[in-house]
């Protein structure tokens, strides 16, 4: 899905995401296949989207009913590592696109080791992505990008994050009893990325020289555990690139100190429930990207909405720059609190 980034004063921005029920609910809007593999459906539903966040928002600045970002193909980096390892793939007429299964629960170490990640980058939806984009950059060679390689950016999740998803939750008691084990497939899944990525450069004519780092599970371990066995591989990745981003999206505190070590850290997101005041004091140098808990935006209301931006924005307010993450929000959220979170804002 596309995130709308809209400047609010300064150094504060707001980057607001409604998930796709949102607007089916709303305007009627279906996704499905079609909305990854068809972009004349997917111009069609962005224009749509845009017109209709145009009409509700249009006086804080979001909505774009050109449907500009069709031009972009972006799936998950985690869902398009299980697909090409053969994890059924769904596309509900009203949510993204889901990867279902855990095509290495079964596989050892060794036989992940053996894995061509050329296999990968060669699967039949890379080879489709890359048809489409084709397409696409004959219609709008200005606009047209993929997984945002044409950008000069690496989008992936970590290896830790992804081999979650691959091998189901015994990889936790594999990274506690043979980490060595846990680390070979980590490097597997990197090189499945790396693999993937080369033949996106070379498609597009760019070499990525920004990284982001998706770690959705880091929060599910202990801080020992994360700096044993996913601190080590993150750190040598992001060696390899001139400036790099990282996303978190549970509650955090208590790995502050390890994402400190990652390097030099251009913005961090951070889910709900993590002490900000001690992200933004402990990384002084670092944008804040703090995700606002859509639970809250959906089930309170808007005065409590003000009251949790405005003690968010407090908690960064050394930070160089802050962009108040505004992502899922479904069906049920009330726009009378996504105006809250803007007049807040606003104010600053």
């Amino acid at each position: 899905m596309v995130w709308i980034v809209a400047a609010v004063a300064g150094n504060l921005q707001i980057s607001i995401d409604f998930m796709p029920a949102f607007y089916t609910r709303h305007i009627g809007l279906t996704f499905g296949d079609a909305y990854y593999f068809d972009p004349g459906h997917r111009l069609e539903v962005e224009r749509q989207k845009g017109r209709f966040l145009r009409e509700i928002l249009g006086r804080y600045g979001v909505g774009d009913p050109s449907g500009a970002s069709a031009y972009g193909i972006h799936i998950q980096s985690v869902d398009l590592v299980m697909g090409t390892q053969n994890a059924e793939w769904r596309c509900p007429p009203d949510a993204a696109l889901e990867s279902w299964g855990t095509p290495w629960a079964n596989l050892s170490p060794a036989e992940i080791a053996r894995i061509d990640p050329r296999d990968a980058a060669h699967h039949r939806i890379i080879d489709e992505l890359i048809a489409q984009y084709r397409e696409l950059h004959h219609i709008a060679p200005d606009r047209a990008d993929i997984q945002g390689a044409r950008a000069g950016s690496m989008l992936t999740h970590t290896p830790y994050t992804t081999a979650h998803q691959l091998c189901g939750e015994e990889l936790f008691m594999l990274m506690m009893t043979e980490p060595e084990s846990a680390r070979t497939i980590f490097e597997k899944i990197w090189a499945i990325y790396e693999a993937i990525y080369a033949r996106l450069s070379e498609v597009v004519g760019r070499r990525p020289s920004h990284l982001h780092l998706g770690d959705c599970s880091a929060s599910l371990l202990s801080h020992e555990l994360y700096e044993r066995c996913v601190l080590p591989i993150n750190r040598d990745i992001t060696e390899g690139f001139a400036e790099m981003s990282y996303h978190s999206c549970g509650p955090s505190t208590h790995l502050l100190p390890a994402f400190k070590r990652l390097g030099a850290i251009r913005n961090i997101q951070l889910g709900p429930g993590t002490d900000m005041a001690q992200a933004a004091a402990g990384m002084p140098r670092t944008q804040m990207q703090p995700l606002i808990d859509p639970v809250i935006m959906r089930g309170a209301d808007p005065e409590s909405v003000r009251e949790m931006i405005s003690g968010t924005l407090d908690d960064c307010e050394h930070s160089p720059a802050v962009t108040l993450c505004v992502w899922s929000l479904d069906s049920a959220t009330p726009i009378e609190n996504v105006e809250a979170v803007y007049e807040v804002a606003r104010q600053r």
